[in-house]
């Protein structure tokens, strides 16, 4: 009876830590799906995407402090490679749809928290409830810590994969429309801004991108430098092709409406 309730706890505090961890990564479900449906804040008093609300990052910062500082410790202390490996490491982030700056950290500070917790309750368990040979003991310990490190890189391949296709399924409907306000008479920026605004349904993670875009033309970026940017949050191919067509014909004077039916 007593190894039952050792058990439990075991189970019931290693699925409380996990997650925490995915909690910090995909946030509250129920607070995505208030304002999917228009419950939640409205889009002119939602935050800007173009920086984070200094209230969010305190509140971030406070709650996952021990994990960007494990971090920190996996990204080496050389300032150049901790940049590379750092700057790297937010491309494939922000790929995924993470774009707060400190996810980084948290997100290395789980491949450390990830592994420990698993060996530390099989540790437990094989202690406890089910005496285990050394061999098999220290053969699971290996794969569970080396399974745990790089478990939470393969769960951002399955996001950013999952991303990618939402958006390269998204892309002709998306042209289509854009091909349609350009040729009424629409530049290009207001008509990314007039289809963004006017979305049917969930919003998928292209309409999110050009919404940025949108926002980051009104704050006077230069319009070459924001599409490129959208390219390496997409990592997508069909979409770098399209961008390059954009600023090929912006700098040529070209007609946008063709070059966007040719594609």
């Amino acid at each position: 009876m007593s190894y039952a309730i050792l058990a439990f706890a075991v189970v019931a505090g290693v699925t409380a830590i996990v997650g925490l961890v995915l909690t910090a990564f995909f946030g509250d479900p129920v607070s995505r799906r208030l304002q999917t449906v228009g419950l939640g804040r409205t889009r002119e008093n939602a935050e800007s995407i173009l920086r984070w609300d200094d209230e969010r990052a305190a509140a971030l910062g406070s709650r996952w402090r021990w994990l960007e500082k494990l971090g920190g410790l996996l990204l080496g202390r050389v300032p150049g490679i901790h940049e590379a490996r750092r700057t790297g490491l937010r491309r494939r982030l922000a790929m995924a749809g993470y774009d707060d700056p400190r996810i980084a950290l948290i997100f290395l500070g789980a491949k450390v928290v990830v592994p420990g917790v698993l060996v530390a309750a099989y540790l437990f368990y094989s202690l406890v409830v089910e005496r285990l040979p050394p061999g098999s003991f220290v053969m699971a310990v290996v794969i569970l810590g080396v399974g745990g490190f790089y478990l939470p890189d393969f769960s951002l391949s399955r996001r950013i994969q999952k991303r990618q296709r939402l958006i390269t399924n998204a892309l002709p409907d998306l042209l289509d429309l854009l091909v349609v306000c350009v040729e009424a008479g629409l530049a290009l920026d207001a008509a990314i801004a007039r289809i963004t605004d006017q979305v049917m349904g969930k919003p998928t993670p292209l309409h999110e991108e050009l919404r940025r875009v949108h926002l980051e033309f009104r704050a006077g970026r230069p319009r070459a430098e924001a599409l490129q940017g959208m390219v390496g949050r997409t990592g997508v191919d069909e979409i770098r092709t399209i961008v390059g067509a954009f600023i090929q014909t912006e700098k040529l004077g070209t007609s946008l409406a063709d070059t966007m039916r040719v594609h």
